[in-house]
């Protein structure tokens, strides 16, 4: 039968540790304080504390040895028992925002004009705190954004959303919200008014949660989600208690390389996330995103999950569904022709009317640049945006102007039926100090429903920032606009970086 000792060094075999002499010291002491043990035991469940302490405030090696093994044992009834698990709904009290300290200098621009705002997490901050990137970006409002941040250490570890920030200034400057213990954020906030949002999270990593907050991130409600529900990824807010998404009993990705989840369905809430309906898709398709401008029309679009996941999804062929009862049943819709979903499916609609999506095209052909290219399968890889003016039912595909070669778009999102904005990177070189990037970060404008479209240029520092890396220029991965002339984007991160550009166009 082991012992405490025996345990604690099976626990910490990969781990350094003391010698073979201390362990065995160790063990002595463990043997002399059992030895010194009275017949009078604690009631079961309750722990009794003393506060007595030797003349002189001198505490005894067995004292130390008693404290040292019974935190052993706390250590190692943790691993055996497993992360905690919420069994009810659990409000958190409520905390103040901290706010970052200023980084770059105060920017002003007349409205309309794009620029490179600040920095999310400033070196100050980073000096106190393990300073996370930025994650997925919601604006409820002009002025009011979040962002959920990416703690990760490491640049090839998984990715660890349990950081969250707010500007109510228009991004100019941010502050950290309080996040739960234990909690981790697994799809982006929606939003239905400037304080009220809501989002899925796991809690200690493995039990699926729904939160809400009803004063801007500094409280929380968090409650646990059946079995049937699973992980939310996607969510979407038409009114405080009204929401719908996607969500996943595994959260499995669909192939290896690809941020594409095999197994979604939709849920249904009307009760502030209490109560779900669960609704499957059909057997083989893998829905990525949804977009549900009322309580009633809802348009997803997917791939389909039947291929081999050594070869990657198909970006070729894409799944189109609408639906008119809010996701009960859902219409099967003609995919356009000349294009597929993409690395990155994404709809949006403004009302139940017009919508826009991302669509991918890869197709035979030679590629000439700088990046070295060459003939052959795929050698043609570039983003359209897509527009439909029935409800998501049939679509026009809008190909971007050549000042935008080869884009690779991350984000899309449209104030209005007309106006749309598109975000990533384009394969136009750049050098940022003694950086060099084979793309460059764009953001495209639409005020015709993709009919013409206007290019944004940013201007690069000429050295690259403290605790940033070069590329983090070279793409922009989020970008809201909850007004026409009102739009936020975040440029796209190295796993593991400690900031990341803030763009806005708007003062």
């Amino acid at each position: 039968m082991p012992d405490e000792i025996d345990l604690l060094r099976r626990f910490r075999e990969d781990t350094p540790a003391p010698d073979d002499a201390a362990w065995s010291r160790a063990r002595a002491a463990l043997a002399n304080a059992r030895a010194g043990e009275s017949g009078t035991r604690a009631t079961p469940g309750r722990r009794h504390w003393s506060r007595w302490r030797p003349p002189g405030g001198r505490v005894t090696i067995a004292t130390v040895v008693a404290v040292v093994v019974a935190a052993a044992v706390v250590l190692i009834v943790d691993v055996v028992q497993g992360p905690p698990t919420l069994g009810a709904r659990m409000t958190t009290s409520w905390e103040a925002a901290r706010p970052l300290p200023g980084g770059a200098r105060s920017v002003r621009a007349p409205a309309g004009t794009w620029r490179l705002m600040s920095y999310l997490v400033s070196d100050g901050w980073q000096e106190n705190t393990a300073g996370p990137e930025p994650g997925p970006l919601t604006c409820p409002t002009a002025q009011t954004c979040y962002v959920e941040g990416d703690n990760s250490t490491s640049p090839s570890g998984p990715a660890d959303m349990d950081s969250f920030y707010v500007s109510t200034d228009g991004a100019q400057t941010w502050s950290v919200l309080p996040v739960p213990k234990g909690i981790t954020f697994t799809s982006a906030l929606s939003c239905a008014s400037a304080t009220v949002c809501a989002a899925g999270g796991l809690y200690y990593g493995h039990q699926p949660v729904y939160l809400s907050t009803a004063n801007g991130g500094h409280s929380w409600a968090v409650g646990p989600l059946s079995a049937d529900v699973g992980q939310i990824s996607n969510l979407d807010c038409v009114t405080a208690t009204t929401c719908q998404g996607l969500a996943s009993l595994s959260g499995n990705l669909m192939s290896p390389g690809f941020d594409l989840i095999a197994d979604m369905h939709f849920v249904i809430t009307s009760d502030a996330g209490r109560r779900f309906t669960v609704v499957r898709f059909p057997s083989g398709e893998s829905i990525q995103s949804v977009s549900c401008p009322t309580a009633s029309h809802c348009v997803a679009v997917g791939l389909y999950d039947t291929t081999d996941i050594r070869m990657g999804p198909d970006l070729d062929r894409g799944v189109l569904l609408t639906s008119d009862d809010g996701g009960i049943t859902w219409q099967r819709d003609a995919w356009p022709k000349g294009y597929g979903p993409g690395p990155v499916p994404e709809v949006t609609c403004s009302d139940a009317s017009n919508c826009a999506m991302i669509g991918f095209v890869e197709h035979n052909g030679t590629e000439r640049d700088a990046t070295g290219y060459t003939s052959g399968k795929d050698a043609v890889q570039y983003t359209v945006i897509a527009f439909s003016t029935d409800g998501g039912v049939t679509w026009t595909a809008s190909t971007l102007p050549h000042t935008i070669p080869y884009p690779m778009l991350d984000a899309l999102t449209c104030p209005t039926a007309q106006i749309c904005y598109t975000a990533g990177s384009d394969l136009i070189a750049q050098r940022i100090g003694k950086t060099y990037n084979a793309g460059s970060s764009v953001v495209a404008i639409t005020h015709d429903a993709g009919r013409s479209w206007q290019r944004v240029t940013f201007a690069v520092p000429a050295k690259v920032p403290r605790h940033m890396h070069g590329d983090s220029f070279m793409d922009i991965g989020e970008i809201q606009c909850p007004l026409a002339d009102a739009c936020v984007a975040i440029g796209v991160s190295d796993q593991g970086s400690k900031s990341t550009p803030i763009y806005t166009n708007h003062g």
